[in-house]
């Protein structure tokens, strides 16, 4: 077992409250701005520090012991801090973390996009008594945590007892039940991604022609459904109870890897669907190259690909992941006659050395429009939409003989 794993099981046992998100640029000060530690909810802090959360005095605080297990770098006295000014004639309303310390991995820019689990010692009721983080590392250390927990996407968080979280018993996110009717047939049969999200159609934003748009607002309302879907199929067993643990693990095996196999493949069924609605037809999806390699999407197909007759300027590739920290590297060689890599992310933010790398390594990133303030202003004019991504597409390929 590793020492990561070892961790995790010896939070889980504790009395600890565990906090996990992906780190934002404006997390690590990537984005070099005024950076005062990761953020972290009001709600959240509140939880922690009941003893802070009150307008008796000016910016109540408590100092809280932390230390990193993931990298060697010293232990800190980190704040917690309501500033409650706004209640003494001026305007800040907010509660913090603070004083992680230069050398804490949550402070490196170079963690931009890195899977972080904070376990505060903590009893309901009382001020946690200490914090011990862990930034992972690499691809496998984070894959040990969504293997329990299904995909952890840059923007959410997840924040309860270690015991139920790690358990992977975390609640997921409300959903209005009333908002959406489910096919009567599906409470038999679970429906496939591409099925959900084609249902899904009707409910989407009306008032929105941009592909960036589309994108964020489709991926909530399917993720909506998808739960809804598995809510149907698994509460009522779950409330009949188990006559043993081995059923007990098999549900939760088959939870899991469901909400993995969805995780895996929603991004890309919803680019796909958005290429064709904004006219975008000619690509080839896990269409094979060299070394039978299977890049996302490969443009125009794969028979242009393989045509040596075919110019080698009027081919594209777009590789579509989740987070890109690490994981870039992987798409490398998925198409050895395209010298320019189009990766897809919705990761928030990297760091400008990072960056460089991928430009260096021949990779432009396409970020959904809304996402860009969150990468290092050095940068943002060298991030491309999805929207302009479409664009360029049509426009190399409209036939203007």
């Amino acid at each position: 077992m590793s020492d990561f794993q070892n961790w995790l099981l010896d939070k889980a046992n504790g009395k600890n409250y565990v906090f996990i998100k992906r780190l934002s640029a404006n997390d690590t000060g990537a984005t070099g701005g005024h950076q005062v530690g990761l953020y972290i909810p009001s709600g959240i802090v509140a939880e922690l520090f009941p003893s802070i959360n009150h307008t008796r005095e000016l910016n109540p605080s408590v100092l809280l012991h932390a230390k990193s297990s993931s990298h060697i770098c010293a232990d800190s006295e980190v704040r917690a801090i309501y500033y409650n000014n706004k209640f003494f004639g001026m305007t800040r309303n907010e509660k913090r973390i603070t004083r992680w310390g230069g050398d804490s991995p949550l402070q490196n820019p170079e963690n931009t996009g890195a899977l972080a689990v904070l376990a505060f010692k903590h009893e309901p009721g009382n001020d946690s008594e200490g914090v011990d983080t862990w930034v992972c590392i690499n691809p496998d250390e984070e894959d040990v945590v969504e293997s329990t927990l299904g995909e952890i996407v840059p923007g959410t968080l997840l924040f309860g007892p270690a015991r139920e979280i790690l358990g992977g018993l975390a609640p997921q996110p409300k959903v209005n039940n009333k908002r959406y009717e489910l096919p009567e047939e599906w409470s038999h049969t679970f429906p496939s991604g591409s099925e959900i999200i084609q249902y899904a159609a009707s409910y989407f934003a009306k008032d929105s022609a941009d592909p960036d748009e589309q994108l964020i607002d489709r991926r909530r309302v399917e993720y909506d459904i998808f739960l809804l879907v598995e809510e149907a199929h698994v509460l009522d067993i779950i409330q009949k109870g188990f006559g043993s643990v081995d059923e007990f693990i098999a549900l939760a095996n088959s939870v899991s890897n469901r909400r993995k196999s969805r995780a895996g493949k929603s991004l890309e069924l919803h680019l796909e669907q958005l290429f064709l609605e904004h006219g975008l037809s000619i690509f080839a999806t896990q269409a094979t190259t060299e070394g039978n390699k299977k890049p996302d999407f490969l443009f125009p197909s794969v028979e242009a690909y393989k045509d040596v007759a075919f110019s080698d300027d009027r081919l594209r590739m777009l590789a579509v992941k989740t987070t890109c920290k690490d994981r870039w590297r992987q798409i490398l060689n998925e198409a050895d006659r395209i010298k320019t890599i189009h990766l897809f992310t919705l990761q928030e933010g990297v760091s400008i050395a990072q960056f460089r790398e991928m430009q260096e390594a021949g990779v432009r990133l396409v970020v959904p429009a809304s996402l860009h303030k969150k990468y290092p202003e050095a940068i943002r004019g060298e991030l491309m939409s999805l929207g302009a991504f479409i664009a360029e597409l049509i426009e190399l390929y409209t036939d203007r003989s």
